[in-house]
Parts: C-alpha cells; sequence; structure tokens
C-alpha cells in the first residue's frame, strides 16, 4: 500500500479555516486548506503538494475584491505573501504579496510619480494587476514593464502580452499564474506625492469608511466604448462621467440604494456598494446583486458585470449576471 504524501512542515498548513476572516466582506465557508507563501520555494513546495493531493489550488491576497460562496472551498486557499521593494532607477520591482497602501507610501518618499492616486486601494500589488486597478486618472497597467509569474515554470511576461483593458486582465483567464513579482517604470516628481495621496484616501473614506464590510465597488462602470448608440439613448446625459457610465448611477436609478436582503445591503448613499451589515451570507449577496442587475438590465439594456470575483468551490469567475 503507497503512503500518501505528507503534509509539508514548511510552510505550515492549516486545515478547515473560515474563509469569512480571509475577506473584508466577511463572508464565506470553510477552506479544507490555507497557507501562505513568503517566497517562491514555499510556494513551489505547497503547489506540488497540492497537485499530488489532487486539490484545486486558488491564490489569494488580502481578500478585498473576493466573494466565497457559503459551501466553502474544498481545496487549497495560498495566500501571496511575497513582499519587498528593490529599486532600479525609474524601475521598482515589488512583490506579488506587497501591500499596495504602503507600496505607495515608500514609492512617494522616493519621488516617484505614477501611484499616488491609487492610494488607498486595498488589497495587495497582484490583486491590483489581476484586476487592473485604478482611480483618479491613474490605473496600475500605465505603469507595468513586465511581471514575473510562476506556472509549472517561471515566466517573465511583458505587459503587451497581459490584455490589459479596464478592470480586465489576463490573469482573470490564467488562474494558474501565481504573480511572483512585477516591474513598474514611474517618473521622478518633485510634486508633493504623499499630500495628494493623502487628499486622495480623505476623499475615500467617505465613501468606504475603514470598518465598512465591503469590497468596493460591486460592478464594473461601463465604458462608453462598449455601449450601442440604441443603448446610449437611453442613459441621462448626467449619467456620463470620464467617459464611462457609472454602475453606480444605474443602480441608483432603478432603486438599488438601500435596498437590503438578509444582512446584505446596498448602500443607502451609493448605488455600487453591496454592504455585510453583520451576518450575511454569499447568497443573500448574490441575490440582491442579480435582482438590481436585472432591474438595470431591463431598463438600460446594459448587463452589469461584477468587478469583484466570486468564488464558489472549486470554480471562480469574475462574469455572472444576464446575457444580452
Amino acid at each position: 500500500m503507497i503512503s500518501p504524501t505528507p503534509v509539508p512542515s514548511s510552510p505550515a498548513l492549516q486545515q478547515d479555516v473560515s474563509l469569512a476572516d480571509l475577506s473584508t466582506l466577511k463572508v464565506g465557508g470553510t477552506a479544507s486548506w490555507f497557507t501562505q507563501a513568503h517566497n517562491r520555494q514555499q510556494f513551489e513546495q505547497t503547489r506540488i503538494w497540492a497537485k499530488e493531493q489532487g486539490l484545486p489550488i486558488f491564490y489569494l491576497g488580502e481578500g478585498s475584491n473576493v466573494l466565497f460562496s457559503d459551501e466553502g472551498f474544498s481545496g487549497l486557499i495560498v495566500q501571496n505573501c511575497i513582499t519587498g521593494i528593490e529599486q532600479y532607477g525609474e524601475e521598482l520591482e515589488i512583490g506579488g504579496g506587497q501591500n499596495l497602501i504602503e507600496a505607495i507610501r515608500r514609492i512617494n518618499r522616493l519621488k516617484l510619480s505614477g501611484m499616488e492616486r491609487l492610494y488607498g486601494i486595498p488589497g495587495t500589488l497582484a490583486g491590483a494587476l489581476v484586476g487592473n486597478a485604478g482611480a483618479y486618472g491613474q490605473q496600475i497597467s500605465d505603469l507595468v514593464v513586465e511581471v514575473s509569474v510562476w506556472s509549472d515554470h517561471q515566466l517573465q511576461v511583458p505587459a503587451v502580452d497581459l490584455e490589459f483593458r479596464y478592470r480586465y486582465s489576463l490573469f482573470q483567464r490564467q488562474r494558474d499564474w501565481f504573480i511572483l513579482n512585477c516591474r513598474l517604470r514611474l517618473q521622478t516628481s518633485s510634486e508633493p506625492l504623499q499630500d495628494i495621496s493623502d487628499e486622495i484616501l480623505t476623499q475615500r473614506l467617505v465613501k468606504y469608511p475603514q470598518e465598512l464590510r465591503c469590497p468596493g465597488s460591486f460592478f464594473k462602470n461601463i465604458p462608453l466604448d462598449e455601449v450601442s448608440k440604441t443603448v446610449l439613448e437611453k442613459i441621462p446625459d448626467d449619467f456620463i462621467m470620464f467617459g464611462k457610465i457609472p454602475a453606480g448611477k444605474l443602480l441608483e436609478a432603478v432603486g438599488a440604494n438601500g435596498v437590503r436582503h438578509g444582512d446584505a445591503q446596498f448602500a443607502d448613499y451609493h448605488g455600487n456598494l453591496i454592504i455585510n451589515l453583520g451576518q450575511a451570507t454569499s447568497q443573500d449577496i448574490l441575490t440582491l446583486a442579480d435582482e438590481y442587475a436585472g432591474r438595470v438590465w431591463e431598463r438600460f439594456r446594459i448587463r452589469l458585470e461584477p468587478e469583484i470575483l466570486i468564488v464558489d468551490d472549486g470554480n471562480w469567475t469574475n462574469l455572472r449576471g444576464r446575457d444580452e
């Protein structure tokens, strides 16, 4: 009889871990296995073990843009904890698990411009790359030179091959790619970068108070170039902002603000925030989201797509909602 492959002792694996404790929404069942990878060697070790066990693997940052299922995840969650920032002139190499807010503070001190307006976006650098995070006229994809990833071996992927567009990157399809680090090119600046960042953070905290159990905007805004002329005729002129139709405006127009299902609620002050009031389930949140995405479709013929990643046991997707 062949003995089962032993559980690796380093990095430590934990069994039956609460997914709710791993996300800002504080929602989700139990993960069969969980570990943290602080370097490539730790990642490789646990990945080999999981493959030998036939376990699905999900890569996690700080859980700020994810909704886990109530049913849990019957596989291995690997949290990216690879940190560090190395400077090469105006280029920086940053670990995939580096906290984005901390990274921007350090970049501001280096007097390098390009990320100061992303200040306050929660999560890791890897998470920002996956969703092509952006705010106030800046987006991470504008800075990327190349990304180092691991699948069956290490790859250096140039930015031009990462299919960046509004809130999208190739990483949303290549879920087997683990982001080790990223090289960014910024610009030397004499501006008071941290002052700019602090002002941005003040504005963000009005919308996203620190104690809020919320993943940020639930649905993506809609670029005008993705909307037909017929559909655009249904959209009031004052809905259009910076070349996009904010999902919050559409949801507000169909009455989403303040609506509650179970312990999930659309914020009363913003139509595109779904909040966990305390004991919300993933089903509460998805029921609420699907209901009002459907109302937007019926009124405007626009299909809303979640900006967050929805993880349902062994499957995950960024795309839910109703087909046109």
